[in-house]
């Protein structure tokens, strides 16, 4: 089956007040070719976030840095865990973090995490069926194919091929001169379950995320896309296995396949998780060609990752440039606004 191009979208800057302005009068709108062929002649911005907010307490503190995307960048991710591990997952906590999120004044994707779906069977979480609840947030924030956000991004999902009708979490979209590719990775070992039985939902995910990774590089190599950035939320632990009970690395697929794709890719790919704990998975300021990653021992230079701050640590959100004369394509430019501050020991 031969993938659809992704859609070409892009929202400078400087369009942006006129944007907001109409957005009470009318519906919101995806932005034109013209205005992607600007992003890639000029740059552009992103902002990363993830595991926020972990309580009602942090909404006002999130609500504070997305109103300054509108100011520094273009658009947003955020790489999941939207609500905190011990918070109930249920409708009600959907419905407020959503609102919280749809509030950003630049297009935000969402990538779904742990925290979101695949523990809410815990008793904290009030006991929900995880794969119950994936699909509850399926149709809360990843339907209709646009982005969350008050300017809209027109995403492709995977949902739109028959074989992956379930996974319209997948996304990808064509900012500029970049791909951007979401996936549905949590990072409660990748939902794989160590009880008896088959593992159904974590078997046939796997296919669908590796099948989505295929078809994103595809499109970069057939675009001549200058970089890719793949986002989705748990840490895979890229550099060696990561095992569970019975030897299994349960992100033992992804890796591979990464690993694969990216040595036959001519542009640059940043490798955007949550999971973070170590200060050294990015340092604002710097190249990222100062970060390659390492796989099984291999070092693919055109390979880097940040992570974002994993709850309950410190938590802020991450500026990435865009520059059209930079031969690493991405430059993180500073830690911005504290969204968690560091807890008392």
């Amino acid at each position: 089956m031969t993938a659809t191009p992704p859609r070409p979208l892009s929202w400078p800057r400087f369009l942006l007040a006129a944007a907001l302005a109409c957005a009470s009068m009318a519906p919101a709108a995806a932005a034109t070719n013209a205005e992607s062929g600007y992003a890639a002649r000029h740059g552009f911005a992103f902002a990363l976030l993830g595991g926020v907010p972990a309580h009602d307490g942090e909404e006002a503190a999130v609500a504070q840095a997305l109103a300054q995307f509108g100011t520094e960048t273009d658009l947003a991710i955020h790489t999941g865990n939207i609500k905190g591990r011990d918070e109930r997952c249920d409708d009600k906590t959907y419905a407020r973090r959503h609102a919280l999120l749809d509030g950003s004044p630049v297009p935000l994707v969402l990538v779904p995490g742990e925290n979101d779906w695949a523990e809410c069977d815990r008793p904290a979480a009030g006991q929900f069926g995880p794969v119950e609840r994936l699909n509850r947030l399926r149709e809360l924030f990843f339907d209709p194919d646009d982005s969350l956000g008050m300017l809209k991004l027109d995403l492709q999902r995977q949902s739109e091929t028959a074989r992956f009708r379930g996974y319209p979490e997948n996304a990808r979209w064509e900012y500029g001169d970049v791909l951007f590719v979401t996936l549905n990775i949590p990072g409660n070992q990748n939902n794989y379950r160590t009880g008896a039985g088959r593992n159904g939902e974590y078997e046939e995910r796997i296919q669908a995320d590796a099948s989505w990774l295929r078809q994103a590089f595809a499109a970069a190599t057939r675009l001549k896309a200058r970089g890719l950035v793949l986002a989705f939320s748990a840490d895979p632990h890229f550099e060696g296995r990561h095992t569970v009970a019975g030897g299994v690395d349960p992100y033992a697929t992804l890796k591979t396949d990464l690993a694969r794709l990216a040595s036959k890719y001519a542009g640059q790919v940043l490798v955007v998780h949550g999971g973070g704990t170590s200060p050294d998975r990015h340092r604002p300021g710097h190249a990222l060609a100062d970060h390659p990653v390492k796989f099984n021992g291999k070092t693919l230079q055109n390979v880097a990752r940040v992570a974002m701050p994993a709850a309950p640590g410190p938590a802020h959100w991450l500026k990435v440039s865009v520059e059209p004369g930079n031969r690493d394509v991405f430059r993180i430019e500073n830690a911005n606004t504290v969204l968690r501050p560091p807890q008392p020991r």
